[in-house]
């Protein structure tokens, strides 16, 4: 069971509470002294809890005024829209329309996880090509992608494809042989290892989204996958579905 440090509670305790607009941005937060009262707990425990909220920029200590909220729950905060229309999901994917800097990594060969060998149907004597991409805001990580694909489509991918913001699925649209004609993407929340959190700048077993994508050809064969680790505090998932389309009689119940 993981345990997570009580200046790390409060921190994120207070953060929600900014979120919700119980301490508005560019208010000041009440004073520590009160704040210790609150949360009962000692001068140490609370300096910590809001250095760590200064370190990722929600607040700021002015001199003569007190500790103000500079940031707004929305300020950086990617909204995976999900509406059935790809051009909005494009939109996303790529980063285009929330100012996203993307670096890929590195493009090498590997073995890559039994799971992704298995929906590739890679031979036991064959690697796969892997493609490492960080995406930033403001010089923060935000999202950790990590695509794979067959030996078809390795000599396709190039690192400068994928400057700015350059996708996968653009990148397979205009040059993979076959059609791509469909996208399946699965969702789950975990928390981050070791190894995400270093590369995402957050601590150990921080809530993140892991998100799956396959790449689907004309053939119906799974041509590339890719795996994103997407900071929970950085992206907001939602969904729209139409009920006129589905008619009343259709209508699931909802609760």
């Amino acid at each position: 069971m993981r345990t997570v440090p009580f200046y790390r509670q409060v921190a994120d305790t207070i953060k929600a509470r900014i979120i919700d607009g119980q301490y508005p941005v560019g208010e000041c937060l009440p004073a520590s002294i009160k704040l210790e009262k609150a949360f009962d707990v000692s001068n140490i425990t609370m300096r910590k809890a809001l250095t760590l909220l200064k370190d990722e920029g929600w607040l700021k200590t002015q001199r003569g005024v007190g500790t103000i909220v500079v940031r707004a729950a929305d300020d950086d905060v990617i909204n995976i829209k999900q509406s059935g229309r790809f051009n909005d999901w494009l939109n996303w994917a790529s980063g285009k329309a929330q100012n996203v800097d993307q670096a890929v990594l590195d493009i090498d060969d590997d073995r890559g996880p039994i799971h992704v060998r298995n929906l590739l149907s890679v031979p036991e004597n064959e690697n796969l090509w892997r493609m490492r991409r960080l995406r930033s805001r403001h010089g923060e990580p935000i999202s950790y992608h990590v695509s794979y694909g067959t030996r078809e489509s390795k000599s396709l991918m190039k690192k400068k494809d994928f400057k700015g913001t350059g996708s996968l699925i653009e990148m397979l649209q205009k040059r993979f042989p076959r059609k791509i004609i469909r996208i399946e993407q699965h969702l789950e929340a975990t928390i981050a290892d070791m190894d995400i959190a270093k590369i995402l700048h957050i601590q150990f077993g921080d809530p993140i989204f892991f998100m799956e994508h396959l790449y689907i050809d004309a053939l119906e064969k799974i041509v590339a996958v890719t795996h994103l680790f997407m900071r929970a505090d950085r992206y907001r998932y939602s969904i729209s579905i139409d009920l006129e389309s589905i008619g009343d009689k259709n209508l699931p119940s909802l609760t």
